[in-house]
């Protein structure tokens, strides 16, 4: 069996896995799993709204299944190449699909990213995971769709035409500003949106919109959630040692990756690659263990985002400097443990400065991260969902040039000090010779 059909019964037994815990999950749950549905459609999902409390445990699945199967049909049916950033989006977008993202609030986005297709004449596969990765703005799309403080009978047509010009403008904004943070955050579609965020909310605000922020957190679901999460990541690392010869083989090598811009698909295979997807699951819901807070929408979707990048940067050895330093960063402060888990989860889109400087700045980039993301969110008014891939760009815009004028000076210093141990050595050997004459 060649590796595109192992890659494919991969995917095939995940869906045929989540589909089989999906639909034991809503008939566990004695609710009205319609009106649920509903209430997730068209409630406002600003940060941070918890779809489990919203429509309960069955709706969300409902909603998380329903765009699951809308992307990996488009990107089938597009034939998009499924390397380590396209898996990396797939997981990414299916785990906000618990909170802030609904089928009805990404769609617009997807119709703005074909007009720009045809409008650059370019294939819209090549930018579909963009695209997906631009849903981060969807709380804006059901902001003014269903905003009860200022709704009219425009108020769709208003929520779809914005969703459209978002999603026709995000590319060319990415592609720019990826050049700030130099690939040190892999969120680059969050920094985008959080700059572009920031720019729709104010002009919202002009026009006295107003914006409630919500922080709507569920906290009994712990169990469910644990065991779909559990048996997901399990099926990733059996699979991934099938696919990787019945082995374990060149794992060692993945991790000692940098992390920076690397593809691990491109450069390890699907084998090895599902194989730390799935192993990054288990570091994931083991931080939340020991940080003693239960799974829950947000902290869901925190894991499955690390799991999508492990396919994209993420290994154990570089995340870890950062889920440290974030976690220092309660000490001395009044956060809570949710935010600071939060933060940490996502947090480690910083990764690669960890894997490229050192777990020294790793440590440092984490602090800095939960001392910048729990201002930050202001700008956009919770609109960007990816709030911490806007303040790991920052982070990472303001650390870089520290750490390389640091580095700079520490060689300079080192090749001075190697020139003058150079000229004290010819000093005495010329005085040695000098003697012997």
């Amino acid at each position: 069996m060649n590796k595109r059909k192992k890659v494919l019964l991969l995917t095939e037994l995940i869906i045929a896995l989540i589909t089989i815990l999906f639909v034991y999950l809503v008939f566990l749950e004695k609710e009205n799993v319609l009106k649920g549905f509903i209430k997730i459609l068209i409630s406002p999902t600003v940060l941070i709204t918890d779809f489990l409390v919203i429509g309960g445990l069955g709706a969300t699945f409902i909603n998380a299944f329903l765009i699951f199967l809308f992307n990996y049909s488009l990107m089938r049916a597009l034939g998009t190449p499924l390397n380590g950033l396209a898996i990396a989006s797939f997981f990414t977008v299916f785990g906000f699909s618990f909170f802030g993202k609904n089928i009805l609030n990404i769609l617009p986005f997807y119709v703005g990213g074909i007009l720009y297709s045809k409008y650059e004449q370019i294939n819209f596969r090549d930018i579909l995971v963009t695209i997906s990765f631009a849903s981060a703005l969807a709380p804006f799309i059901s902001e003014v769709a269903f905003n009860i403080h200022v709704f009219n009978e425009y108020a769709y047509i208003n929520a779809i035409a914005l969703g459209i010009i978002i999603g026709f403008i995000v590319t060319p904004l990415a592609k720019k500003m990826a050049g700030f943070h130099e690939g040190f955050n892999l969120y680059n579609l969050g920094f985008t949106g959080g700059i572009l965020g920031a720019v729709v909310a104010s002009v919202l605000k002009l026009y006295q919109f107003v914006i409630v922020p919500q922080r709507i957190i569920s906290e009994e679901y712990d169990f469910n959630l644990k065991l779909i999460s559990i048996s997901v990541f399990l099926a990733l690392i059996i699979i991934g040692y099938y696919i990787n010869n019945k082995s374990f083989s060149g794992y060692l090598t993945l991790l000692k990756d940098d992390g920076l811009k690397s593809d691990f698909v491109v450069k390890y295979g699907y084998g090895l690659t599902f194989i730390n997807m799935g192993i990054m699951g288990f570091v994931g819901i083991l931080f939340l263990v020991l940080m003693g807070q239960t799974l829950n929408g947000p902290l869901l979707a925190g894991v499955l985002t690390i799991v999508g990048f492990s396919a994209y940067g993420k290994t154990v050895l570089n995340i870890t400097p950062i889920l440290l330093g974030v976690y220092l960063g309660k000490y001395g402060t009044k956060t809570d443990d949710f935010t600071i888990a939060l933060s940490a989860l996502f947090g480690t889109s910083l990764a690669p400065i960890a894997g490229v400087y050192g777990a020294f700045w790793g440590v440092v980039a984490g602090l800095l991260h939960i001392a910048v993301v729990q201002s930050i969110g202001v700008v956009h008014s919770g609109l960007n969902l990816y709030n911490n891939g806007f303040s790991a760009g920052i982070v990472a815009g303001f650390l870089l040039p520290i750490i390389t004028t640091i580095k700079e000076s520490a060689n300079k210093r080192r090749i001075n000090y190697l020139k003058n141990l150079k000229v004290m050595h010819e000093l005495i050997r010329k005085s040695e010779k000098e003697k012997e004459i």
